[in-house]
């Protein structure tokens, strides 16, 4: 479950990390600059939301409905 968990988070910070690169190729800014590397942040701290969501939180609300946790 924990390798499932490690996936998914790496997979949420790559769609965040593309789609901020993407839209910020578009506007023709350098992607060294400090604006880009705090997008790519942004994208890290989505997939730390989604690891612990995934994690610790989702199976602590199945637990507390009786129920295990979603596969």
């Amino acid at each position: 479950m924990k390798k499932d968990i490690a996936i998914r988070a790496l997979k949420t910070f790559w769609q965040a990390a593309i789609a901020y690169l993407v839209a910020t190729l578009g506007t023709g800014v350098d992607l060294f600059e400090g604006e880009v590397i705090g997008g790519l942040l942004i994208g890290a701290l989505a997939a730390g939301i989604s690891a612990s969501w995934n994690g610790v939180v989702q199976p602590l609300l199945d637990k507390c409905k009786g129920g295990e946790a979603n596969a």
